[in-house]
């Protein structure tokens, strides 16, 4: 069965590139929970007359002109420092921004700083410094092109002018410039990798095949932004595989001294450039769908920028301002989703050379996008009203400083304010999407100085400068440039043109191949001749079906020993939503298997069903003579479990009387079957009195009674309970079909609907699919071939047919798909019949196949209205048929 309810399975990861909302204390570095360790916590009404007194007033946050006398209690507190950290509160506020502008520009010209490193992509900040040092180049394209994505809110008028200044600065100081660096590791743009090639063409020229080899086809071609979504949607083991490609070419160069034309200075940052890169594809290549590698892969990237920052600070020998979010800068961490943050590393290398200064504010607005939001692009940025802090919160207490604007070195406060200064607060922590969270901060474990703006401002947005000539939005000339025309969908004839198919599919052990209506003749075929194709030339030599399992052990044994009629075992097994199975199509495919055996009985085809809505009585009887056989001790006890519930009707009677039974006694029938499998699975049991395969088999098929049982067992009539069960059903699917794998040792073909091989859903209510969770154990090991169609005929039901019949069934019809859906678009490819490699698709095609758009995905009810499918996170292939036809259903009375 399709699913009737599907959407996307929560996406494990966060906009990760952002700073990561939190509920955890910030601790200090020894380990303290920063709560007070003395004395009670001061009353709300004594911190405020405590923070006045340290409180030094702030005459402005614009870095324009006037008197600096403001500032210069801030210059003492930065005392020896040589990374001074300025925080922010929110990424897309004026105000945080201009203030650390002001800063800077007030610690270059007073302090003799000489460098400005922000949480920026360290290749952004090769190409401003360069405009910094050279003035060629423009900095509003340079930032028009790199700050997209997750980093797009640094696209403003505030870090324009920052720049600018740092521009003007150089020119009257051309002897002693200041500098520019980015610290952060998510996009190595195409200009990185031209430095590095372009120092080992010059000094290590043997070098060069070996690193041209090495990063062949990782140098970007595409925008940022599109960049790292497609980066972000490659498989793991791609991921993995540039990872270790780069690690090569770094260990390559390091292992060199400085030589040809370069300097030691040339070669050094040649080395860092290659670093960067390498750190780029490293931090890809963690697993972000196992949540325990999304906080290790924070930790890595934290970790990366305070390294970047501190190579950067030896290579220069600048003292420098650090520009990120608060969260990013604290000593501590504020989030157990960022266990272990840039400036508690700072800290532990520096010690008092790392000054922190966090940012918080009273009320105002910011720029920033909806909560969660991955991916985002300039339209989804908009502006987000913040009121007045909560009583208790942080920003409550501060705001209550007589000062509108002022800041403090929390590590002289007065007693009466350093007590709750260490005690853990709500404090708002807004990164790109809003609204926060809500992080818990002890801000005298977190930072050394604290600048509170009683009112903020939203920043400038920058218009993006405009696409080159030539690009394009339409996909569809980059769907034409990647599709391979299928000739066929019929199991007959030449398999050449499924030969790039196959290359695609690689060496995955696992393929499922879906359908977008489980009543199309074509897509039935389409899978019977894919199997044949990766039979005959791939090795595969398993067929799993969405189909009950009972059905699939008859079907196995006839399919390995000629015994029984596959059309009866069909028609008495795929009966009620099975239905759609019992077509010539499928008795096609299970023949040509059959035959395949005939002709090569010492490397057999095998065949299994999956599903857990029906166990036939042929599956307890399997149970019960392996206990009468092995362990005749049991058998008393299983046969009093089992009684009244080996099925006594046709298959789709039995599936709506069980179903209709009352809750409690369904639910007792689960007790009892579950009872039976824990008896076979005892540890005391003597499992060498009979083959150990022999056991294993009936543990499972004791296993798929006690599924089939306990699907029945949900409350279908609570919505919870329906969720529920249809993620349980989907993972005992997932389950059955890794069972296989392993029992078998064979490469298999899993055939379903699209709804249950895609490795994202599309509806809310399917929380649960069997892709995902086989993509979560396999890997790239499973790969999902999603198929779409444009018009043509059917075999279904009419909706709201719960427990469909043979007379039931009616032929329906379907016309051209509408514009603006993904059928509308993929039908527009010249080839009638074609397929594509989704992740090798060019970009123009991968981002529109990253945004969801309408598509047709139809189970065994018609009409239904279409689902919102991002195809590129679904699937790994795709194939698209114009025209399909119904199945060929076989005669009633067969």
């Amino acid at each position: 069965m399709a699913p009737s309810l599907t959407r996307r399975l929560a996406a494990a990861l966060l906009v990760w590139f952002t700073v990561i909302p939190g509920t955890a204390a910030a601790a200090p570095a020894g380990g303290d929970t920063g709560t007070a360790s003395d004395g009670p916590v001061p009353a709300a009404a004594d911190v405020p007359a405590a923070l006045e007194e340290a409180a030094h007033p702030l005459r402005t946050v614009e870095p324009t002109g006037g008197a600096v006398e403001d500032l210069r209690p801030f210059g003492r507190a930065v005392g020896d420092a040589v990374i001074v950290g300025i925080g922010e509160a929110a990424h897309g506020s004026h105000d945080f921004v201009a203030f650390r502008h002001r800063a800077l520009r007030y610690l270059v010209e007073e302090k003799g700083f000489r460098s400005f490193v922000l949480e920026a992509d360290w290749s952004a900040g090769a190409r401003i410094d360069h405009y910094l040092l050279t003035g060629r180049g423009d900095p509003a394209r340079i930032m028009s092109e790199e700050f997209q994505n997750a980093f797009l809110l640094l696209h403003s008028q505030e870090y324009l002018d920052m720049f600018r200044w740092m521009r003007a600065y150089n020119v009257t100081h051309p002897n002693d410039p200041v500098r520019f660096a980015g610290n952060d590791n998510a996009y190595a743009g195409p200009e990185l990798y031209d430095r590095v090639m372009d120092h080992v063409r010059r000094a290590h020229p043997d070098l060069l095949p070996a690193v041209t080899e090495l990063y062949q086809g990782l140098r970007p071609t595409v925008p940022v932004g599109e960049w790292i979504r497609t980066a972000m949607t490659a498989p793991l083991d791609e991921r993995r595989g540039r990872a270790t490609r780069t690690g090569r070419a770094l260990k390559l160069l390091t292992a060199r001294e400085p030589a040809g034309t370069d300097d030691g200075d040339a070669h050094a940052l040649a080395l860092q450039h290659a670093r960067a890169v390498d750190q780029v594809a490293r931090l890809y290549a963690f697993d972000f769908t196992d949540p325990e590698a999304v906080p290790r892969a924070m930790t890595y990237r934290d970790t990366v920028m305070a390294e970047n920052t501190l190579w950067w600070h030896r290579r220069t020998g600048h003292r420098l301002v650090l520009g990120g979010h608060n969260s990013h800068l604290y000593t501590s961490s504020s989030t157990p989703n960022l266990p272990v943050v840039e400036g508690s590393v700072l800290r532990r290398r520096l010690g008092d050379g790392y000054l922190a200064v966090g940012l918080s504010f009273g009320r105002g607005a910011v720029h920033a996008t909806e909560q969660g939001l991955q991916n985002p692009s300039d339209d989804d940025v908009r502006r987000f009203e913040v009121d007045s802090p909560a009583p208790g919160s942080v920003e409550h207490t501060l705001d209550r400083v007589s000062h509108p604007n002022w800041y403090a070195d929390l590590r002289t406060t007065p007693p009466g304010a350093r007590t709750w200064l260490a005690t853990a607060h709500p404090k708002r922590e807004i990164g790109t999407d809003y609204p926060p969270l809500g992080d818990q901060v002890a801000l005298l474990n977190s930072v050394d100085l604290v600048v509170h703006l009683h009112e903020i401002h939203p920043s400038r947005r920058l218009a993006r400068e405009p696409r080159t000539p030539g690009e394009t939005t339409d996909p569809l000339p980059a769907l034409e440039m990647s599709a391979h025309p299928l000739r066929t969908v019929e199991p007959t004839g030449s398999m050449k043109d499924l030969r790039p198919l196959g290359a695609a599919l690689g060496t995955a052990r696992l393929v499922g191949i879906g359908q977008a209506v489980h009543g199309a003749h074509d897509f039935l075929t389409l899978q019977h001749r894919l199997f044949r194709y990766l039979v005959e030339e791939k090795g595969f030599r398993s067929f799993v079906l969405e189909a009950p399992y009972s059905a699939g052990l008859r079907l196995d044994e006839h399919v390995l020993t000629g015994r029984g009629d596959p059309a009866r075992i069909m028609a008495e097994e795929f009966q009620n939503a099975y239905l759609f199975m019992r077509t010539r199509e499928i008795l096609d495919l299970i023949r040509w298997m059959r035959a395949y055996n005939v002709r090569h009985p010492g490397d057999p085809l095998r065949f299994s069903g999956n599903d857990s809505s029906y166990a036939g009585p042929d599956l307890y009887d399997r149970v019960v003579d392996h206990v009468r056989q092995a362990h005749p001790g049991l058998l008393a006890s299983v046969t009093e479990l089992y009684r009244g519930l080996r099925p006594t009707l046709p298959a789709g009677e039995h599936m709506v009387t069980a179903f209709e039974e009352p809750l409690a006694v369904r639910r007792e029938k689960a007790e009892r079957t579950g009872r039976v499998l824990e008896l076979l699975r005892a540890p005391d049991l003597d499992e060498h009195s009979v083959a150990m395969a022999s056991h294993v088999r009936a543990v499972q098929n004791a296993e798929i009674v006690h599924q089939v049982a306990r699907q029945n067992a949900f409350d279908y009539d609570d919505p919870a309970g329906e969720r529920e069960a249809l993620a349980y059903r989907d993972t005992v699917m997932t389950e059955n079909t890794l069972w296989w794998l392993r029992q078998t040792g064979t490469r298999a073909v899993l055939a379903a609907h699209n709804g249950h091989v895609y490795l994202e859903g599309y509806d809310p209510d399917y929380p649960v699919i069997q892709g995902s969770l086989l993509r979560r154990a396999l890997g790239d090991a499973y790969r999902a071939v999603g198929l779409s169609f444009d018009h043509g005929s059917f075999n279904a039901t009419d909706n709201g047919v719960a427990n469909p019949r043979d007379e039931d069934v009616k032929l329906f019809h379907t016309g051209p798909p509408p514009p603006g859906s993904l059928e509308h678009t993929l039908t527009r490819v010249t080839h009638a019949n074609w397929y594509t490699d989704l992740r090798t698709a060019p970009p123009a095609a991968r981002t529109w196949l990253n945004t969801p758009h309408p598509k047709r995905e139809i189970g065994t009810h018609w009409p239904r209205p279409p689902d919102q499918v991002n195809l590129l996170n679904s699937a790994d292939l795709l194939i698209h048929i114009h025209t399909i036809h119904p199945s060929r259903l076989p005669p009633k009375d067969q």
